[in-house]
């Protein structure tokens, strides 16, 4: 029986076309959705920019009808005092920030802040913050660094030159990132220790504590004879023959301390004395001798020996005539090695008598010797004058007033 040639030859044309006519299919459904995307494709770009710009201005109209607020900044407290060690003083500024954005709206706000302290025009302090996050709602944050300890010789020499007036300004930049930048410029200013004068006040104690009356009775026949007469004046008392006696000595009516140049090396001060002879002999008007010291919080501050005096308004060989009265001024230069140690002490908690205190003592002593007579005499007898007190300032502390104890002894008119 024959076999059927059609029904194989039908059998292989299918099993020849079909996966061509598949591929083909395929190709042209997938042009077709490209051909179909592409105009929508194209325009992404400006439907995206389109969508930026319109919650740009969504934002701009919540902002404005006061659904989204301005974020604002300021200082919750000017400063306090962090960290204090002898190798750094540290200052710790908070900030506030006060963000009326609700949960979910503040699109990430930040905040930097500039800041820095300056006493009497002398920068102390200096920082940058960046980057803070602002949450919702009201916040504070802390900004924290060091005092410029380099910098407290340059402001302890405006620091004398402003009598001991302290002038502090705080100044910050404080800069909200948002929708809108915003930036805030904060400034606080205050004097501290106006007309008062601690540290030359409780010297001037100290020197006034030499007043009083030093004398000693001496044979005549002891004294010289260049100082018993002459031209030059001397002796004006009677003499009874070989039993008569003489006074010899000084008295002080007032003593006083004054400031006179500083620098960032050293500070000068002057030293007054109001003299009178109240005896019978001329008296040098120039000292031999003289000792003076000044601890703050146990710190020497300052010490000075002859070495460091100089007259000023006498001549090496002037005297002091019997019966006169003279005013003695002699300048006392001391070294500003210990400035930053005594101010490290002044806002450290810990030392006595406590943050931004100082424990002053002060001591002197002058020496004249009379030639002639062979008499020495100490201005006080016996031990240096001593004289204690403290102040206390409000740099950065809150819960206490400027004050002091070191008080001035009136300056009596030159005459």
């Amino acid at each position: 029986m024959p076999v059927p040639v059609v029904a194989s030859a039908g059998m292989s044309g299918a099993d020849s076309d079909g996966p061509t006519n598949a591929a083909d299919e395929s190709a042209g459904g997938l042009a077709d959705v490209r051909s179909r995307l592409a105009p929508l494709v194209s325009t992404w770009p400006r439907r995206i920019g389109v969508g930026v710009v319109a919650v740009v201005a969504l934002l701009g109209v919540l902002y404005l009808t006061g659904v989204l607020g301005a974020p604002s900044a300021g200082l919750e407290d000017r400063g306090d005092w962090g960290e204090v060690t002898d190798e750094r003083t540290e200052i710790v500024t908070t900030v506030w920030v006060r963000n009326p954005n609700p949960v979910g709206v503040s699109l990430g706000e930040t905040l930097t802040a500039d800041y820095d302290i300056y006493m009497n025009d002398v920068r102390v302090a200096e920082g940058t913050k960046s980057d803070v996050a602002v949450p919702t709602g009201n916040s504070t944050t802390e900004l924290r660094t060091d005092l410029l300890n380099d910098q407290l010789p340059a402001w302890w020499t405006a620091f004398v030159r402003a009598d001991e007036t302290i002038k502090l300004d705080v100044n910050a930049t404080l800069t909200v990132d948002a929708l809108v930048t915003f930036q805030h410029d904060v400034h606080v200013n205050r004097t501290i220790l106006a007309n008062q004068q601690p540290v030359i006040d409780a010297m001037s104690a100290s020197v006034n504590q030499t007043s009083g009356t030093y004398t000693r009775s001496v044979d005549a026949g002891q004294v010289d004879d260049s100082l018993l007469g002459g031209s030059g004046g001397g002796l004006t008392g009677s003499e009874t023959g070989g039993d008569s006696t003489l006074t010899v000595g000084y008295e002080v009516e007032r003593g006083w301390a004054t400031w006179d140049s500083v620098t960032a090396e050293e500070t000068t001060a002057l030293i007054h004395l109001r003299v009178h002879n109240p005896g019978d002999v001329p008296l040098p008007a120039e000292p031999d001798g003289l000792g003076l010291a000044v601890q703050t919080n146990d710190v020497t501050l300052f010490q000075a020996d002859s070495e460091a005096m100089s007259l000023r308004n006498v001549g090496p060989n002037a005297v002091i005539q019997p019966g006169e009265t003279r005013e003695i001024t002699f300048a006392v230069t001391m070294q500003n090695q210990r400035i930053d140690e005594w101010f490290t002490s002044h806002v450290r908690e810990t030392d006595s008598p406590g943050i931004e205190g100082t424990a002053v003592s002060t001591e002197f002593q002058v020496v004249f010797e009379v030639p002639g007579v062979g008499e020495t005499f100490r201005l006080p007898a016996g031990t240096p004058a001593t004289y204690d007190c403290e102040f206390e300032t409000v740099i950065l502390v809150d819960d206490q007033e400027p004050s002091t104890t070191c008080g001035q002894p009136g300056v009596p008119i030159s005459g």
